[in-house]
């Protein structure tokens, strides 16, 4: 790693700290809004936020994003670094309902990005989905949705075939649950799947590189228990079960399962959040792939120091698939704190690290990234926004030619009704 590379994450360290530091001796927002319990570039501020489409009992939000970025490292590649800019449009459409019981949304959406020298990578994605809340006379609520989604793989994800263009897949998921509140006795169940079929992609010499041996269905179903022992303090269990059945390759099929036990906390809306810990254990089918069990962790906490400023910190542990030849999977555990401040009633300043590792099980492979960034964003009033951010991502693998650093500076102006 070279000197340049700690210097950056050093500032962007050092960014935050004086975030904080400014902020040390405010204690609400500066219109006075207690905004406790949520983060600041997420509550509600009434000058600034569109006021949506009445239709019926629906409310409708449309929104659009138009944005010019600069790529220092397209194909984040380690050694062949090529630059490019980008044109990318991201239209939005949300409709809700405002009902005192029971609930129904829908949103659609994309992202649809035209590099100016590399045609190659320019990508269409898009989404269209609903759900919906049923209440159950007081206590109970049950919930489904659905979502369908055309997407791409980043350049430098941890399964870039590295083709002549980015692999573009169909994602179908869906959800049932089923919960239970207002007594100190909490529970809930659920039940997920998530269908996924890539697109094969051209190769070197207009080769063809097959990806229907990734096409697969995963199911899950997970169960929650949870016990209120005084308001703002609740421990919890939790046990699920996974299964992951692959269409062509069944050796890579697999199941596995996760029990863990955690502890929820609002403490008057200044923390906020969950972290939970336990096992997990992932067994394959083919008998020569390892299987994946050890610790298992997760949580996200939301600190409010100040009216004007919060930090969020997630921490994430889970297994995933992979297309490294021989390995069964790997393991991601990651860190991230982001913190944001608002300056200004209608400007926002925000900064985030985050470093995740991850581990090949059957396979000498590991991967250790940090992303990090840093950006604002001014309202110009309740319909229109500029902004501009920066992020890094380093990558430093024990693979030969995976390490690569990337920075991509945008900037965008988004309009809303």
């Amino acid at each position: 790693m070279t000197l340049n590379e700690d210097d950056m994450r050093y500032r962007i360290l050092a960014l935050t700290a004086a975030i904080l530091a400014s902020t040390a001796g405010g204690a609400l927002a500066q219109d006075g809004r207690d905004a406790r319990g949520t983060a600041v570039d997420r509550r509600s501020n009434p000058d600034f936020s569109p006021l949506g489409v009445r239709a019926g009992a629906f409310l409708i939000r449309p929104s659009v994003t138009v944005a010019g970025q600069y790529d220092d490292n397209v194909f984040a590649d380690e050694r062949n670094t090529i630059d490019d800019y980008v044109l990318v449009v991201q239209p939005r459409l949300t409709a809700g309902t405002n009902w005192g019981r029971h609930a129904l949304n829908f949103r659609t959406g994309g992202e649809f990005a035209r590099f100016q020298d590399f045609g190659s990578e320019d990508y269409d994605d898009y989404y269209i989905g609903g759900d919906g809340r049923l209440d159950i006379g007081v206590d109970y609520a049950a919930t489904a949705g659905a979502n369908y989604a055309r997407k791409h793989e980043e350049r430098g994800s941890p399964n870039d075939v590295r083709g002549r263009e980015p692999v573009e897949f169909d994602q179908t998921n869906l959800s049932l649950g089923l919960s239970k509140g207002v007594t100190r006795i909490t529970g809930r169940v659920r039940f997920d799947y998530a269908g996924y079929d890539f697109d094969d992609v051209r190769g070197i010499g207009n080769a063809e590189i097959d990806q229907d041996n990734r096409d697969r269905d995963t199911y899950g179903t997970a169960a929650r228990v949870g016990y209120e022992f005084q308001p703002g303090l609740a421990t919890f269990v939790e046990g699920g079960y996974n299964w992951v059945r692959y269409d062509r390759d069944s050796l890579r099929d697999n199941e596995g399962y996760r029990l863990t036990a955690g502890a929820a906390i609002d403490l008057g809306g200044i923390t906020s959040g969950e972290i939970f810990a336990g096992y997990r254990s992932q067994q394959y089918d083919n008998p020569a792939f390892s299987n994946n069990n050890g610790f298992a962790f997760g949580g996200n906490l939301l600190w409010r120091p100040t009216g004007l400023t919060s930090v969020r910190l997630s921490l994430v542990n889970e297994v995933a698939e992979t297309i490294e030849a021989g390995s069964s999977g790997f393991t991601a555990n990651s860190i991230g704190v982001e913190v944001d401040h608002e300056l200004l009633r209608n400007v926002l300043l925000s900064a985030d690290v985050r470093y995740t590792s991850n581990d090949y099980k059957s396979s000498v492979r590991e991967d250790d990234v940090w992303s990090y960034g840093a950006g604002a964003r001014y309202l110009v009033n309740r319909n229109f926004s500029v902004g501009a951010d920066w992020r890094r991502t380093d990558r430093a693998s024990n693979l030969l030619g995976a390490d690569f650093d990337r920075n991509v500076f945008t900037v965008r102006v988004s309009g809303a009704i």
